[in-house]
């Protein structure tokens, strides 16, 4: 058991280690000698958790993808106001953007998408498949729907606008600015979820 806590812990190394070096070399130029020596550990142990840089820059992104994937775990509460509960999802979202570890890890992960379409691919479809089918937020528009609170004939088709909504609002400016500002951000925020609301909340819901 002792062996497998270390093991872990020195994965978990590796990966603070290349999340430092990829924030600050970019995946190009980010070499797997510069992260073993970031994360104090032997070239070879770096080599025998990941074997090459791609699926380590896979495994510092998904680390990060299961952070705000946690966050976003929240069930529909009937007694909750339909707006409370949305803005529980826009937090988890906007605390997810002001980690500093994804903040410089953006504009990376961007370039190296574009740079390398096939480990975009390949990581996204990763990624939708660690989610797997349940989306917290599509669930959540359901039981809204079931609790004729809201009119959502496609959940799934709404939580991308939802999620698309707030991600216009927060992650592009952290793209073309390089940080989270929290100016105003409440404000942005309850206007969202009144756009959003406005589409969806059943007519017998409109005072709520």
């Amino acid at each position: 058991m002792a062996a497998k806590r270390n093991t872990s812990k020195k994965r978990e190394s590796i990966l603070d280690g290349a999340l430092e070096v990829f924030k600050t070399e970019g995946y190009d130029k980010a070499s797997m000698d510069r992260i073993a020596e970031t994360a104090g550990a032997s070239k070879r142990t770096v080599y025998n958790h990941f074997p090459g840089k791609e699926v380590l820059f896979k495994a510092v992104l998904n680390r990060l993808m299961d952070h705000v994937t946690a966050l976003k775990q929240i069930e529909y509460a009937p007694g909750l106001s339909l707006e409370e509960q949305l803005g529980r999802f826009a937090d988890a979202k906007m605390e997810f953007i002001k980690n500093p570890g994804w903040q410089g890890m953006l504009s990376v992960t961007i370039a190296a998408f574009v740079g390398h379409p096939e480990l975009a691919r390949e990581t996204m479809m990763q990624a939708q498949a660690d989610q797997g089918e349940h989306d917290y937020l599509e669930a959540w528009l359901a039981a809204a729907d079931r609790d004729q609170r809201l009119s959502v004939p496609d959940p799934g088709l709404a939580a991308d606008a939802f999620w698309s909504m707030v991600g216009g609002a927060f992650i592009l400016p952290v793209i073309f600015s390089g940080a989270f500002t929290s100016v105003d951000s409440e404000t942005m925020k309850t206007e969202l979820i009144r756009v959003f609301m406005s589409g969806y909340r059943k007519k017998s819901y409109q005072s709520e």
